[in-house]
């Protein structure tokens, strides 16, 4: 959970908190004046893929940074927010809080939009931490809250390319990678991903022990389907006590939905689990080393298959070559 209380009482970090969160949103975003209050607002552009044809609409921001003194923002925080707007040619408003408005906040701005003044929105201090949880925004965590980050399983890096992600959750290396560099889904997703391949049980221990070690996630945001790629190392003399892949089928359902319930599944997951042998008593052993990534980039990037689908690929046996 993150603590708002990191960010100074004059509210301004928090201001450039939302800032950068629109900024790697997409959006394009510039100050306005001094307010009232003595902080800043924000006029937001955002760029919108019509029915017909791309459009843009501005937004106008206002951040309020009461997590200090714990009070929500009240309706005496926020006035004339229609004038405000048109003062700007703006479409829409958007309050950003570090705690959360009152309910009178809430229903003033749903009677501005019923009646067609502006369109209206609210982040609290909750819808924050949430946008935040995603690869393009984690990132701020760690320079805005460098004390909440501390308690973070993730810490995540931006490539040269702006959908593709390196991390480190726990202690994996992986990269994450989507169609479209804002539409990754919530890191609890991949967390939910690599719980599933924790819970196989690997024979073996010591040097003898069998690992499977999640290297890539890809996420097609067209199809709402995942494609996960992971190693599983064994040691090149035991390739009788692998799991094979059948029996990994079972647990990880290639080609289903990562989730279901009554209603029917959701985000469609295929497993891309590559066998490789391996000598644990090498100098060059190493679990997560450069080979595993670098000549797999390709497919990483682009969701395709190495080798074959978990439910396509053939059992190991004693011939494959050994990697160290």
């Amino acid at each position: 959970m993150l603590n708002f209380i990191e960010l100074p009482a004059d509210g301004v970090r928090f201001e450039q908190l939302v800032r950068e969160m629109l900024i790697r949103s997409g959006f394009e975003v510039h100050w306005t004046g001094v307010g009232a209050d003595g902080g800043r607002d924000l006029v937001a552009t955002e760029k919108v893929q019509g029915l017909l044809a791309p459009f843009s609409r501005k937004w106008l921001v206002s951040c309020k940074h009461k997590a200090h003194g714990g009070g929500s923002v009240g309706v005496s925080d926020v006035t004339d927010i229609t004038d405000a707007c048109k003062a700007v040619g703006a479409a829409g408003f958007l309050l950003a809080c570090s705690t959360q408005p009152t309910s009178g906040v809430v229903k003033r701005l749903e009677e501005l939009q019923s009646e067609g003044s502006v369109l209206t929105s609210f982040w609290d201090g909750v819808e924050i931490e949430r946008r935040l949880n995603v690869p393009e925004l984690f990132p701020l965590i760690h320079q805005f809250l460098p004390e909440s980050a501390k308690s973070q399983p993730w810490k995540i890096f931006a490539t040269q390319s702006p959908s593709v992600w390196a991390a480190y959750y726990k202690d994996y290396f992986l990269y994450l990678n989507c169609r479209i560099g804002h539409a990754f889904p919530d890191l609890r997703e991949v967390e939910f991903i690599a719980s599933k391949l924790e819970s196989i049980a690997l024979p073996g221990d010591g040097d003898s022990q069998h690992y499977i070690r999640l290297r890539a996630v890809y996420f097609d945001d067209k199809h709402e389907q995942f494609s996960v790629f992971a190693d599983y190392l064994y040691p090149h003399d035991d390739v009788a006590s692998t799991i094979k892949p059948a029996a990994l089928n079972k647990v990880l359902q290639s080609g289903m939905g990562l989730h279901q319930d009554d209603s029917g599944m959701w985000y469609l997951t295929h497993w891309d689990i590559r066998y490789v042998p391996t000598h644990p008593h090498s100098d060059r052993f190493q679990l997560d080393g450069a080979e595993h990534y670098d000549r797999f980039m390709s497919s990483f990037t682009v969701g395709f298959a190495r080798e074959g689908w978990i439910d396509e690929i053939e059992d190991p046996d004693e011939d494959d070559e050994i990697s160290f």
